[in-house]
């Protein structure tokens, strides 16, 4: 069965591909597999600003800062509830 993945080539800044290695060394993970998680759990992110963009594009500010706003009150959703998860290895 063919893969519904598609290819896309990257030129990174050597900071950044260190940064990337370092990461998939201490999880023991090719890299290539770490940037897919990445990018992954920041669909959601992308998305939003895609339509902040979008409206600022075509001069919706107030459409914009909602949707700014959304996305940030939704960030400060997920910092709370991972603030009220115990960390591995305490109690």
């Amino acid at each position: 069965m063919p893969s519904t993945r598609r290819r896309m080539a990257l030129t990174l800044p050597p900071s950044t591909e260190a940064a990337i290695n370092e990461l998939a060394e201490a999880l023991e993970k090719p890299a290539a597999s770490v940037v897919v998680d990445l990018l992954g759990e920041m669909a959601p992110q992308l998305l939003d600003l895609a339509k902040i963009a979008r409206h600022t594009k075509a001069g919706k500010k107030s459409a914009a800062k909602r949707a700014l706003q959304h996305m940030m009150g939704d960030a400060m959703a997920e910092i709370m509830t991972a603030q009220q998860l115990p960390l591995k290895g305490t109690k």
